[in-house]
C-alpha cells in the first residue's frame, strides 16, 4: 500500500489499525535496505564520498534508536530462551562481555559473543551484526552493547509489549 492510497482510505474513513501498522512496518523495513544501500554506495564512491559517508552517518542515526530497542527486546528473549546452553554461557561471560564493551574493546565483544553463538549452533543475530558495523561511534556501539545485555542479565520488566 502507497502512503497515497493511505490517505485515500483515511479520507474515506475505510482505514483499519492494522493498515498502518503495516505501512509502519514496511516503511522501517525499507529505511533499513536503504541504509544498506547507502552503506554499500559509501563504499565504492568514486565521487562525493565524504557527502556519501556524512548522509550515511545521519540515516544510520536515525535507525539507531530502533536498533536499541530490539537488542534489549533480543536479550530480553535469549534470558528467557530455553536454550540452555546460551543462558549458562551468558551468566558466565555477561559481566566480562560488560566490562570489555566498556573499554571500547569491539574487537573481544565480537568474539566472546560469536563464541557464545557457535557453541549453541545458532546463529548469531542480525541485530548482533549491525551493532558492530564500524560506522556507528564507540559510545553508540556502547549503548547497543549495553542495550542487549540489559535485556540479557537485567531485572524482570512490568511492560505489555516486552515480546514485541
Amino acid at each position: 500500500m502507497t502512503l497515497e492510497e493511505l490517505n485515500q482510505k483515511v479520507l474515506t474513513e475505510e482505514f483499519s489499525y492494522q493498515e498502518f501498522e503495516l505501512f509502519y512496518k514496511n516503511l522501517m523495513n525499507q529505511f533499513l535496505e536503504f541504509q544498506k544501500t547507502l552503506e554499500e554506495a559509501a563504499l565504492v564512491a568514486r565521487n562525493d564520498k565524504d557527502k556519501f559517508q556524512r548522509l550515511l552517518r545521519i540515516v544510520s542515526g536515525k535507525n539507531s534508536s530502533d536498533l536499541i530497542e530490539r537488542l534489549k527486546k533480543l536479550g530480553y528473549r535469549y534470558r528467557k530462551s530455553s536454550i540452555e546452553s546460551i543462558q549458562v554461557s551468558f551468566a558466565n561471560m555477561g559481566y566480562r562481555l560488560l566490562e570489555q564493551t566498556r573499554a571500547g574493546k569491539r574487537d573481544d565483544v565480537y568474539y566472546g559473543l560469536l563464541r557464545i553463538f557457535i557453541a549453541a549452533k545458532e546463529n548469531f543475530p542480525l541485530d548482533l551484526v549491525e551493532a558492530f558495523k564500524p560506522y556507528y561511534s564507540d559510545e553508540l556501539f556502547k549503548t547497543f552493547i549495553f542495550s542487549f545485555l540489559s535485556g540479557l542479565l537485567g531485572q524482570e520488566e512490568q511492560t505489555l509489549n516486552e515480546e514485541n
